[in-house]
């Protein structure tokens, strides 16, 4: 049998860059390109190549992860332990938002009702607001001037690779020189909102003495897919006056983690996040299990690593704090009953996860695995989606108000309305006009919630690396073929292309799933009003339509096909077309649905204002659902027909893959005979 894995991890402290080799000098690593600072790729090439992970991972929590990586892989400095940073990002914060409660001062201000009476009421103090906003300010202080010293770590990194390459001893004095020179540059790539980085889509070739556009010559160019594109048609508006611009310093945590995996030899990635535990440390044993068909649950839980075993820890514990907390009773909006519900709702997810994963395709993709795509969905991709549908959503809705302020112009008793009572014009603009409206949750459908979502999810896939679908695994053999189409060979115990396709599935389905359950939790929780019954009813709703786990598999058919039948044609335009298209239908069937029936409310004038009782909230609650009957219908309709294609397309990609297991095998065969 194959050794999964030989390579030899560090000791703890050691840089990686010490002990993984440089690369050697040569003509071609002489006439390597080098951009601003000596860098061999641009920091405008963000999801220039789509082929590359490292972006992705780049954007997640503003580059931390990837950050605390790099900074390891260049020095061997570790991360603050996580219950700091729970402590210092959440913990402190929430203790600013408790005590801006209790510490209020009296403050006089005029009623909303436009009546001018003067009423009081408390705000916080203004100690309070102050050190809150000091202490955020000492946040983005301390992360900047870590980014900025490990960017300075790689510039010399980079100096004394190109003192090797030409055969020369690193100058102390020159180096220094080398460093002040680009010490501008290194403070502004990092700068929270950074104007000022001058971009270097344009440089010099140090190599050949000229002037070269995009870096690249044009035989060189990389593969351009639809994220290239869109990439590419956004990045223009960030070009302001020669000016490359940037937000939290994405751009350029980006390109240190790119030129730190090529220093030290990294560009697989075989090292977790976070723990920076090597592959080579657990994968023995998950390969181990999946040669000899083991299905034990405890023996999977005793081969995951080290970060997967600390997610696991670290969610039991909250959960217990939660359930001890509902316990108590201390909160009337958290009770056991909403425990229970929060439990249900992650069930839910963990249920499909089971079926998927342990019951269906155990041995494809390691429980490992499962974890930390489950987890990247939950943690990573969810915050991304939520701050991208805001901005996208944010300009949206500026455009429908500039559009609404035409269409107001245009009709001056709809304008007079509006100046009388704001409210009441409103809501004619509403029945008025449904065009606009209904293009309005178009554009809320297809282009805030399935586009952003749909592409977060196969981000989430490609950040997360995993030793079970890294390329180069050993060749598959006739054990790993079903229904005996292929003869016995040389009984090497590899995974088959078949076999990969489905793990591919499994892990795209467990980013998905993490990320509907992080979803199902805030609608749940947030967008819903603090009543166990409507609670429920979100939930039970929300579990009967998994359109993020189907698309999510759609998608999986495309990353198969470009991936492991090497159809280069299917970009992530193609991958995630279906996808997008099925998302989109089902959000806007429902959002079509919801404005009709707000629509025939107002007509009908049954859309009063009244303050709202758990009786009534009840009541309007069932007839709610009643009304949404038939949209919710026709939504399963659309998962129905969504599932179909899956299934046909799944089918016809199978057969697929099991032609390339035995092409393979026979080939395999006659080079043994």
């Amino acid at each position: 049998m194959d050794a999964p894995f030989v390579e030899v991890p560090p000791s703890e402290g050691t840089p990686i860059a010490t002990v993984a080799s440089m690369p050697q000098a040569s003509s071609s690593a002489s006439r390597r390109r080098k951009y601003r600072g000596g860098f061999t790729s641009s920091i405008c090439d963000i999801f220039r190549d789509p082929n590359r992970r490292t972006d992705c991972c780049a954007v997640a929590c503003c580059g931390v992860l990837s950050s605390d990586r790099s900074r390891y892989l260049l020095t061997g400095q570790r991360p603050p332990p996580l219950w700091v940073r729970v402590l210092a990002y959440l913990g402190i914060p929430a203790l600013f938002i408790v005590a801006m409660n209790y510490f209020t001062v009296d403050a006089t201000v005029e009623k909303m009702d436009g009546s001018g009476e003067k009423e009081t009421v408390k705000i916080a103090s203004p100690g309070v607001i102050w050190s809150f906003i000091v202490y955020v300010i000492l946040l983005i202080g301390y992360g900047y001037v870590k980014n900025k010293n490990t960017r300075g770590e790689i510039l010399v990194k980079l100096y004394t690779e190109r003192a090797e390459e030409r055969g020369e001893d690193v100058d102390p004095q020159q180096l220094r020189l080398y460093l002040r020179r680009n010490d501008c540059d290194n403070i502004r790539a990092h700068c929270c909102c950074a104007f000022c980085y001058q971009h270097d889509e344009d440089f010099y070739d140090e190599a050949v003495g000229m002037i070269r556009r995009d870096g690249v010559e044009e035989d060189e160019q990389p593969e351009r897919d639809f994220c290239t594109c869109l990439w590419d048609c956004l990045s223009r508006t960030f070009w302001c006056c020669g000016c490359w611009c940037q937000c939290c310093g994405i751009c350029a945590v980006a390109q240190e983690e790119r030129e730190v995996n090529r220093l030290t030899g990294n560009e697989e990635q075989k090292i977790d996040y976070l723990t920076f535990q090597p592959h080579s440390e657990y994968y023995a044993s998950i390969h181990n299990l999946t040669e000899h068909r083991i299905r034990s649950p405890w023996k999977h839980l005793q081969s995951i690593s080290i970060l997967s075993s600390k997610l696991l820890k670290n969610v039991a514990a909250v959960l217990v704090i939660l359930i001890i907390y509902a316990l108590l009773d201390i909160d009337s909006n958290f009770t056991w009953e909403n425990m229970i519900v929060l439990l249900l709702t992650l069930g839910q997810a963990f249920f499909i996860e089971y079926l998927v994963h342990w019951n269906w395709n155990l041995f494809d993709l390691s429980f490992d695995s499962v974890i930390k795509y489950f987890a990247c969905g939950f943690f990573l991709t969810t915050p991304s989606a939520v701050v991208a549908e805001l901005v996208i959503s944010t300009v949206a809705t500026a455009i429908a108000f500039i559009v609404g302020i035409l269409v107001m112009l245009s009709d001056s008793q709809l304008a007079n309305d509006f100046e009388s009572d704001p409210k009441l014009a409103m809501k004619e603009f509403m029945v008025k006009y449904p065009a606009l409206l209904i293009l309005f949750e178009f554009v809320n459908a297809f282009a805030v919630a399935a586009l952003v979502e749909e592409i977060v999810k196969y981000f989430g896939y490609r950040m997360v690396v995993t030793p079970d679908l890294l390329p180069g695994r050993p060749a598959p053999s006739s054990r790993n073929l079903s229904n005996g189409e292929a003869e016995a060979v040389d009984g090497s115990n590899a995974k088959s292309v078949k076999s990969t396709g489905a793990g591919i599935t499994v892990a795209m389905v467990s980013v998905a799933l993490g990320f509907a359950c992080c979803e199902n939790l805030m609608y749940v929780f947030v967008y819903s009003p603090p009543s166990i019954d409507v609670e429920i009813s979100t939930l039970v709703a929300r579990s009967l339509f998994p359109v993020h786990p189907l698309c999510a598999a759609i998608q999986s058919i495309g990353v198969c096909r470009r991936d492991l039948e090497g159809d280069k044609q299917f970009g992530l335009g193609r991958i995630i077309f279906p996808a997008i298209l099925l998302h989109g239908s089902f959000d806007f069937v429902l959002m079509v649905a919801a404005y009709f029936s707000q629509a025939d409310k107002i007509k009908e004038g049954a859309d009063d204002d009244a303050i709202a009782t758990p009786e009534n909230e009840q009541d309007a609650t069932a007839d709610d659902i009643l009304e949404q009957l038939p949209a919710m219908i026709l939504g399963f309709v659309f998962v129905l027909i969504g599932y179909t294609y899956y299934v046909v397309q799944s089918r016809a990609q199978t057969q697929r893959l099991i032609a390339m297991d035995i092409a393979h095998v026979r080939e395999q065969n006659s080079s043994l005979v």
